[in-house]
């Protein structure tokens, strides 16, 4: 599902375009789920997103992600963004990522160094990379 939904989020801001409403009216889809499970969506939150890469894959995978490491980085709606690589399975790989609210998260998926990276590292999946929205404690 998530990665027909990023595959699919550009073909659909192509159709947009071209229809009296703009593509800016248009919730990207996995901040829509992201937002679906936060109470305040101002808050900070983080996420875990779990990849599973094709064998073979893994140092291709690792470099896609440099670029959009610094970048990232450097949002001001930018907490934490660490890719980490688990020790027991070489082809998993998660994501920490923090963001000052919606609006960071918003701002990042815009961004043309994410577009550029989900484009890379989608395809070196093996099915699509799994989300866990955290929250801190009320």
């Amino acid at each position: 599902m998530f990665r027909g939904l990023l595959l699919a989020a550009p073909l659909a801001l192509l159709l947009v375009a071209n229809t009296p409403t703009s593509a800016a009216d248009e919730e990207n889809p996995v901040v829509k789920m992201i937002r679906g499970k936060l109470k305040d969506e101002k808050k900070t939150f983080a996420i875990l997103v779990t990849f599973k890469v094709k064998a073979g894959n893994e140092k291709k995978f690792e470099e896609a992600f440099g670029p959009c490491l610094t970048a990232t980085r450097k949002e001001p709606g930018c907490v934490a963004y660490y890719l980490n690589r688990d020790p027991d399975d070489a082809t998993t790989y998660v994501m920490y990522e923090s963001f000052k609210g919606i609006p960071g998260l918003e701002a990042h998926m815009k961004e043309k160094h994410t577009q550029t990276l989900l484009v890379a590292v989608i395809p070196m999946c093996e099915g699509d990379p799994k989300i866990k929205v955290l929250t801190v404690p009320e």
